[in-house]
């Protein structure tokens, strides 16, 4: 009897305690939403700008996520946004004005939005980028063309055609001095490469490289590139 009543009470003990250390280790919540990075190219103000990332309500009003302030160039950090339809907006004006959107799938874990000026309607264009899908590493360049004309890219001992609306990933291979050529020129009506800008650049290989390139009435492309740092999983 003895032993009986006394297995009983060791079972209500362990029971007890596989209860507590269940609310202990308790699994975390899974975070939601999808982590995103602005890369502005120009901001449409002469100053910097605060603007706010927000969704729109059906009665017309905000819902405020995350404030980000945005000058030329400039990439942010990592921010965990809702998927959905995501608008920038200026807080200065009443009512606040929408100055371009972009909408997060559900998929991806990370992804990159560039905002482009649109000085006709004073706000922004924009391009969603999903790093994961386009190969897109440290150590690699993304180049995009922006421009109107066939662009002929060479990084380093590469080189990679882009057509108009285009991008392409190209490994970064530097030489023994950490630096690499870049040589950005496009095809002219007789096929032949037109230069447009030639530099020796610095490597970092715990980078990944933008290089962005625009239509130039003068050389016919130019050129911008810009580095982001990690973390990138």
């Amino acid at each position: 009897m003895l032993i009986s009543r006394s297995l009983g009470a060791l079972v209500l003990i362990l029971s007890h305690g596989i209860c507590l250390a269940q609310q202990e280790i308790a699994p975390a919540k899974k975070e939601e939403g999808v982590m995103i990075r602005i890369l502005c190219v120009q901001s449409v103000s002469s100053k910097e700008e605060e603007s706010t990332l927000a969704t729109k309500k059906d009665d017309g009003t905000w819902t405020e996520l995350s404030t980000i302030t945005l000058r030329s160039p400039f990439i942010s950090e990592w921010i965990r946004l809702p998927v959905g339809t995501i608008h920038l907006t200026n807080k200065e004006e009443e009512p606040a004005r929408s100055l371009g959107s972009f909408v997060i799938p559900e998929k991806p874990k990370r992804l990159i939005v560039v905002l482009l000026p649109d000085t006709k309607k004073n706000g922004y264009q924009t391009q969603v980028i999903d790093p994961e899908n386009l190969g897109f590493r440290k150590g690699q360049a993304l180049i995009i063309n922006y421009g109107k004309v066939r662009a002929m890219v060479r990084i380093g001992e590469r080189t990679v055609t882009v057509n108009p609306g285009q991008q392409a990933v190209e490994k970064i291979d530097a030489n023994q001095d950490g630096m690499y050529r870049l040589l950005v020129g496009y095809l002219d009506e007789n096929q032949k490469i037109v230069p447009c800008y030639d530099r020796f650049v610095s490597s970092n290989a715990n980078t990944r490289k933008f290089i962005l390139l625009f239509p130039d009435q003068q050389t016919g492309l130019r050129s911008m590139s810009l580095s982001e740092f990690g973390p990138f999983e």
